[in-house]
């Protein structure tokens, strides 16, 4: 009975070690500099992948701050049209693909289904997102940034979207970003957290290619 009893202790205790994430992603931190504006940015390795662990924040044509406000660059990062995104990463970076994105959520929760559906992990997002609100002035997701924990390191911040007749929406609420796949002349697929989900959502339908939104490059 008391070897029993040991057993289900040990289970208990690694089932709540899984649920904070010490038998979660291993990340690996460091920096690189964009010899192109010298900005510094925060670099995550997580299994075979070295990622930016901040949105991109190149200025060239179509990209934008969030309503046009540079300190909103310097906090979210610059969004770009998808053609502007293809190219806009450093020499030795790259926009991620849809495979590469695919990669990326597998490490991150291995019973996922990356091809499979509009929600393809019900935990990645939570482990990419950075944790806290503004309504408690813990973060800058609105609440209830559900699931965050950003276990990831990646670091994902509720940038928003800018549609082609310039409205900037969802700050705060979302975040959505290019893969460098293609689906067709219109859309491209895509990559998106929100405030009310811990999930990640793999769509092509939600923003045509001239909408702005977030980049993340990935090392060659």
């Amino acid at each position: 009975m008391q070897d029993i009893k040991s057993v289900l202790l040990m289970i208990t205790v690694m089932s709540f070690l899984f649920a904070v994430g010490c038998f979660g992603p291993n990340p690996f931190f460091d920096e690189m500099t964009d010899s192109r504006d010298n900005q510094i940015y925060q670099t995550v390795t997580l299994g075979n992948q070295t990622w930016f662990a901040q949105d991109l924040n190149y200025e060239t044509e179509n990209s934008w701050c969030y309503n046009d406000d540079p300190e909103n660059c310097d906090t979210y990062g610059r969004l770009y049209d998808w053609e502007t995104a293809l190219t806009a990463c450093p020499a030795g970076w790259h926009l991620g693909s849809d495979e590469e994105w695919s990669t990326l959520v597998k490490y991150l929760d291995p019973g996922s289904e990356p091809n499979d559906g509009f929600k393809i992990s019900e935990i990645a997002g939570g482990m990419l997102k950075t944790s806290g609100t503004l309504e408690e002035e813990t973060g800058l997701w609105s609440s209830p940034n559900t699931g965050a924990t950003n276990l990831s390191g990646f670091s994902a911040l509720p940038s928003g979207n800018r549609n082609p007749a310039g409205t900037f929406r969802m700050l705060g609420y979302h975040i959505m970003f290019w893969t460098a796949t293609e689906y067709d002349n219109d859309h491209a697929w895509t990559m998106m957290l929100d405030n009310s989900q811990s999930g990640i959502f793999r769509d092509y339908m939600g923003v045509t290619k001239d909408y702005g939104i977030s980049v993340r490059c990935v090392k060659d």
